[in-house]
């Protein structure tokens, strides 16, 4: 089976996920090993598509869209010369083999900027799972900088999270370097024709002093998120408005800038979904 072909069969790994609304923190740090058995199969350097959408980056002191629209400038970095398109919807009607689709929280253009060396990333699933689970990070050149495999369970549908920061081992990214990510839920340990992938662009900059400044001085997470969205630091108003959602369930504020961010960006349709914690268990290598 070529890489081109198996697009669809791409491994990943998991890292984290959502802790359970009421709990003492936000998220739950997990370990594993690769494990050579969970092969990657990814296109090899296809061309980008000429009429794939980019929007240049924005210049050093920062471009600011309207707060109360966030999502305006959501996708402004310059995605590689070499590379594919990410997928944001993953799967079609498989029965009860895996739930699908599932949905990958980013841009319409699967493109996203952060200030972290480490971000969060967030997938909504529609149903409850207890399967393989593999997260991948990729360079630009398309080679493996990290893949992790996991145990998942949850106990309902809903938007679970992934982050790079819950292992010590894990790569931090650079600063002005674009890398492909990709989340597949392994349905079928026989068969890796039925496996559901998402996957999406990060690109990594630096804030200008000036904006640093003023995130530094906001006197809370909230006075930070207008900060964030006028900077199109998508990565970073979704956890940090997921984390305020989380210790403040019943702020209704809180929900409808939620419903904003999503609806934006065409993931309307998911916006009341719960966010929901996973069981999650190493896979280690064999």
């Amino acid at each position: 089976m070529s890489r081109k072909s198996a697009l669809n069969t791409s491994a990943l790994s998991l890292i984290m996920s959502l802790q359970a609304v009421g709990t003492g923190s936000f998220f739950t740090p997990a370990e594993a090993l690769n494990s050579p058995a969970n092969g990657v199969h990814r296109p090899s350097q296809p061309q980008l598509p000429l009429n794939w959408q980019t929007v240049q980056p924005p210049g050093i002191t920062g471009s600011r869209a309207n707060s109360q629209r966030p999502g305006a400038t959501w996708n402004n970095f310059q995605p590689p010369e070499q590379g594919v398109p990410g997928r944001r919807e993953g799967g079609g009607t498989r029965g009860l083999v895996c739930p699908t689709p599932i949905t990958a929280l980013i841009p319409q253009s699967t493109m996203g900027q952060t200030i972290s060396a480490k971000p969060t990333f967030f997938y909504y699933l529609p149903a409850a799972v207890d399967k393989t689970v593999q997260f991948e990070l990729a360079d630009e050149m398309d080679k493996t900088v990290y893949k992790k495999s996991f145990r998942m369970v949850t106990s309902r549908g809903g938007i679970v999270s992934v982050s790079l920061g819950s292992d010590g081992n894990s790569p931090a990214l650079e600063v002005g370097k674009n890398y492909q990510w990709y989340f597949t839920i392994k349905c079928n340990p026989q068969s890796h024709t039925d496996d559901v992938l998402v996957s999406g662009w990060i690109n990594r900059t630096a804030l200008a002093p000036t904006v640093k400044t003023q995130l530094d001085r906001s006197p809370d997470r909230r006075a930070k998120l207008s900060i964030l969205a006028q900077q199109g630091l998508w990565y970073e108003y979704l956890a940090t408005l997921a984390q305020l959602r989380m210790e403040s369930p019943s702020d209704a504020s809180l929900a409808l800038k939620w419903s904003e961010v999503l609806t934006s960006v065409e993931l309307g349709k998911i916006a009341q979904a719960p966010l929901v914690a996973s069981e999650l268990t190493p896979i280690s290598k064999k």
